[in-house]
């Protein structure tokens, strides 16, 4: 059976992990969306398959505030290991303004510290591509269920960007998401769940064999690959 990384969760109990691990999964990427989530990945990324990230999500932004930035920053520098994220901007939700300067903020917390960011972004993508041509960035991004346009994929890399696709590729509904699947660089796909939010970690082998024929590829060979990145990450920040 090969192995699986989920490159995004959220926080999941004993229970949903074994189910994963009897998928194929491997190995998890918790991320955190609020302060109230973060002492709980601190506790489990000291489990040997965990990697966690924490930060205000765009949905929490009215956490926000300086205590807040301080212990975001603490916590980062006390886990090195930690990642940043989740984080980003969303049309859908209220004070895009806000979204914006805690966005911002935690971009350049994440590149001062020299970690990889988490990002979610829905409905934004004009306002996301000014924020990051603005700002100085992490040494590598991670675009959570990505559903930016194709044309945006080749400047993205530029700037470090990785690109997650969930159980949505599935559904021919997600035509403009299939093409992005198709033309983003093959050392650039990452695979989730994003679990418990949407769905179960037991999507992810389905997930990854319509990745692999909308690449083209043999659904094996696109575990490896993506397995491969996902590691490279994790151990480089970059490729």
């Amino acid at each position: 059976m090969p192995k699986y990384i989920d490159a995004h969760c959220h926080i999941i109990t004993p229970e949903q992990m074994r189910n994963a691990t009897s998928r194929g999964v491997g190995c998890f990427i918790v991320n955190g969306t609020q302060p109230t989530d973060w002492g709980a990945i601190v506790e489990m990324v000291k489990q040997n398959n965990v990697h966690g990230a924490i930060g205000v999500h765009p949905w929490f932004v009215s956490t926000w505030s300086d205590d807040v930035d301080n212990q975001l920053c603490e916590m980062l520098h006390q886990n090195p290991n930690l990642m940043v994220g989740e984080i980003g901007l969303d049309k859908n939700r209220p004070d895009m303004e806000t979204q914006e300067v805690v966005f911002s903020r935690q971009l350049q917390i994440a590149h001062d510290m020299k970690r990889i960011a988490h990002i979610h972004c829905v409905g934004a993508w004009g306002k996301m591509m000014e924020v990051l041509r603005g700002s100085k960035l992490p040494p590598a991004m991670v675009f959570h269920a990505f559903s930016g346009s194709p044309d945006l994929v080749p400047e993205l890399v530029k700037m470090g960007a990785y690109f997650s696709f969930g159980h949505a590729v599935c559904d021919t509904r997600y035509a403009k998401m299939r093409v992005a699947v198709a033309c983003v660089p093959e050392n650039r796909i990452l695979v989730e769940s994003d679990a418990p939010d949407v769905c179960a970690h037991d999507t992810i082998p389905d997930t990854v064999a319509e990745i692999a024929v909308l690449r083209g590829v043999n659904a094996e060979q696109m575990a490896t690959i993506i397995y491969n990145n996902t590691m490279g990450l994790l151990n480089d920040g970059k490729i």
